[in-house]
């Protein structure tokens, strides 16, 4: 405990200048130099300041204690995924800021506030922690350099720039020496869920493989339900769909016994990726309408079942105008140009082949390119190949034929 700091803090609060503290006790160059944490005072001399205020260190030791119990709960709460708890331990931090901020706790602290607020997906209070994180970071210590790059990539993935958010983590193997014990299994999630979205899925199967390990060393039970819908996902796409559909298994039952209703729903979401590239249409499009029966409305979830659930509808054959008509409504702001890019998508399909293939390719390429959604490019370009070899048209044949090689699933 930074005793000078504790001194200052009641000092303040209590409107004394440093000579009314000191008179005495002390000088008043001795009293700065404790409030500075220059200088470590006798205990005795602790206590005379902390008791001329009404202060007593006992309690004074006891508070800090409990306070470093409880940031220690806000910080493994994080680890093991307990939004629920971060909320109610935040609140009861709240309290105590001022206090706290006179402690050589506040690092901690705030760095994990900036958590909680990524978390919370409260981007307002997000954006203001991590421009007062860039002021302390000057006091921070080698781990607490680590977490506060960890927790900027986590930011940039919540705020949509997924390349930034992989620079950081890049950067970040570099210094893997100050890693925290604890933080291994996020480090190795992250990157294996920035990986995925990358589409380099052998490599993001590598580190979801590290992420489950050290998610069931620490017994992190429910992180280790998000590693293993990551290495499922992996498996699919990379068509080791045996090992996929068995992982599935035990993830649908695993996300409801433990009651994890949003997770069982993600679960059964990716699922049925795995269903349409076995031709079980039909089971796909089944769980696809109960999820969307299930999911709360307006929600960017909802929007990506209804997606996934018109295509299982136009793949089995199924009028789907009533879907799509829904989709184009709930999707006309900006912030949903991915899901109405997609509505239209199928409401052309409906019509003539030329003027479907000259959305994909003025409209659908160019958008998924630029905003990095690399999955979605290379299923466009794949159609579009397709389309101009039929066509005979060699040159546009080949450079959307051989975009997928070209670009490797890597984000430059």
């Amino acid at each position: 405990m930074n005793a000078g700091s504790i001194i200052k803090y009641y000092r303040t609060k209590n409107k004394l200048t440093q000579l009314q503290l000191a008179e005495g006790i002390c000088s008043i160059s001795h009293l700065s130099k404790i409030e500075s944490n220059a200088y470590s005072p006798h205990e005795s001399t602790i206590k005379a300041l902390l008791l001329k205020m009404g202060v007593l260190l006992n309690r004074e030791v006891e508070k800090h204690m409990r306070l470093e119990k409880i940031i220690g709960k806000f910080i493994d709460c994080s680890l093991h995924y307990d939004l629920e708890t971060m909320r109610e331990i935040y609140k009861q931090l709240e309290t105590e800021n001022d206090y706290i901020q006179s402690t050589e706790l506040v690092n901690q602290y705030e760095l994990y506030k900036f958590r909680f607020y990524i978390y919370d997906t409260d981007l307002m209070k997000a954006e203001e922690q991590k421009k007062m994180l860039e002021r302390m970071k000057a006091s921070f210590l080698a781990p607490e350099h680590w977490v506060h790059q960890f927790f900027q990539s986590l930011y940039w993935s919540m705020m949509g720039d997924n390349t930034k958010s992989l620079e950081f983590l890049n950067s970040l193997d570099l210094g893997i020496q100050s890693i925290p014990q604890k933080f291994e299994g996020e480090f190795y999630y992250q990157k294996a869920r920035m990986l995925v979205l990358a589409d380099r899925h052998e490599l993001s199967a590598h580190f979801a493989e590290l992420a489950v390990r050290s998610f069931q060393l620490h017994h992190n039970y429910i992180r280790l339900l998000h590693a293993q819908i990551l290495l499922a996902i992996n498996y699919t796409r990379r068509n080791l769909l045996v090992q996929a559909e068995s992982l599935y298994e035990v993830l649908i039952r695993n996300t409801h016994l433990t009651k994890q209703s949003v997770l069982h729903n993600q679960t059964l979401y990716n699922y049925t990726e795995l269903l349409r590239l076995k031709n079980a249409h039909g089971e796909a499009l089944e769980i696809l309408q109960t999820l969307k029966e299930r999911v709360e409305p307006d929600t960017y979830f909802y929007k990506a079942v209804l997606t996934s659930l018109l295509e299982s509808m136009v793949e089995g054959g199924q009028d789907s105008s009533l879907q799509i008509e829904e989709l184009k409504a709930i999707s006309n702001s900006s912030k949903d140009q991915y899901f109405h890019i997609y509505a239209i998508y199928f409401e052309k399909r409906n019509f003539s082949q030329p003027d479907l293939m000259a959305y994909c390719e003025e409209t659908m390429f160019p958008f998924f390119r630029k905003n990095g959604y690399i999955k979605e490019t290379k299923n466009v370009a794949a159609e579009l190949a397709v389309h101009y070899r039929n066509q005979q048209q060699w040159e546009k044949a080949y450079f959307y034929q051989t975009y997928d090689e070209e670009n490797g699933g890597e984000l430059k």
